[in-house]
């Protein structure tokens, strides 16, 4: 059977006109090629101190909204710039925050392995970590913890110490009812082969280590894999501009919105599959609707499933939306599954797929 929607099938033909014949609905600053995210804008006054109100407004990436253990996994990074630093924030929804690492081993628990390559040569995205000190490339860790008390702890990747002199860098953390928030500062004093200005891109992967309460026992990571670990060319590109747009979104989709199809264990009904998509906070005005697009292997579209809102924790406004379809539609394997996400007016802001890639230490999807 197949479910259509005919307002939506006569926005998706406009827009289709339209870009036929090179007009674009509105103007935004150009992403460059490759680019796969933005930091946008900090405010004035900048303080590192772990309240995230400043972050309100910036470009965020949500991780493991579908984890089954939502309340111990689900997080956000943000992400923001101007002259002077680059300003990280993560916000996690953590009923056991812990960090008991030495100052040195900070990943061995709750932390952010952080990857960062602001080069503007040639040795971007290189195939190997730099050793040399301000070369324009860190790998590094910072944690709201010290055991289980709120205590910002920042480090370099070992062999990797003289990456940056770490001048200015800066943590900050609180503890909330439901988990952690965390301010990173990474001064740009630090790559002094860089300045910042909007449209530089720069490249960046955002990994979350998580303890529940003692080692590290699960990693997941915004724009690579573990191979981030071994080489910069694994980064993410992303680019500074003033604020995100509505056409970042047909670029930036996946990472702002990520996906996840699977089909639960135990139901009590016929087999039905699930579809899971995350909702970016501080944008969920700009969404009108979201829908899950089967299709076969050919592009023929088998079916389209509208998908529900639901806020699984109101404070920091994690709200992600469910859509649930009869198994027997199409065999796995024998499909795709496509996440189209519109804006209020019924214009298609971004397409997204499932993202192939190993997040934890165990390889495959």
């Amino acid at each position: 059977m197949l479910f259509k929607n005919h307002s939506y099938i006569r926005a998706s033909s406009l827009l289709a006109t339209l870009a036929a014949l090179g007009i674009s609905s509105s103007k935004a600053e150009d992403l460059k090629p490759g680019v796969r995210g933005v930091v946008t804008r900090a405010p004035e006054g900048m303080k590192i101190d772990g309240d995230l109100s400043e972050f309100k407004d910036a470009f965020c990436t949500p991780v493991e909204y579908h984890n089954a253990d939502l309340n111990e996994r689900a997080a956000q990074f943000f992400y923001m710039w101007d002259e002077t630093a680059f300003y990280a924030g993560l916000r996690t929804l953590d009923t056991k925050p812990f960090n008991g690492a030495s100052d040195d081993r900070l990943w061995e628990g709750d932390a952010v392995e952080w990857y960062f390559d602001a080069r503007q040569d040639e040795n971007f995205r290189s195939q190997a970590w730099p050793t040399a000190a301000s070369a324009g490339a860190v790998h590094c860790y910072w944690t709201g913890l010290t055991n289980g008390e709120v205590e910002s702890r920042f480090c370099l990747r070992p062999g990797f110490l003289e990456a940056i002199t770490k001048a200015g860098v800066e943590t900050g953390s609180r503890r909330t009812e439901h988990g952690l928030e965390i301010e990173f500062k990474l001064p740009w004093e630090n790559f002094p082969g860089f300045k910042a200005a909007a449209g530089k891109v720069i490249a960046l992967d955002s990994e979350l280590c998580y303890s529940d309460g003692g080692p590290r026992l699960f990693r997941s990571f915004v724009f690579g894999s573990p191979l981030s670990v071994q080489q910069p060319a694994s980064l993410g590109k992303v680019q500074l501009v003033e604020k995100l747009e509505p056409q970042h979104w047909a670029v930036c989709g996946p990472v702002m919105m990520p996906m996840r199809v699977d089909t639960a264990w135990a139901q009590e009904s016929l087999p039905q599959v699930t579809g899971v998509i995350a909702l970016p906070p501080g944008q969920e005005s700009q969404i009108g609707r979201v829908e899950f697009r089967l299709s076969d292997l050919d592009g023929k579209v088998l079916a389209e499933f509208p998908a529900e809102r639901e806020v699984f924790q109101k404070d920091g406004d994690f709200v992600r939306a469910i859509a649930h379809w009869p198994a027997g539609i199409a065999a796995p394997g024998a499909h795709q599954v496509t996440a189209i996400v519109f804006d209020t007016d019924w214009n298609q802001l971004a397409r997204i797929a499932p993202r192939l890639v190993s997040v934890n230490w165990e390889t495959g999807y």
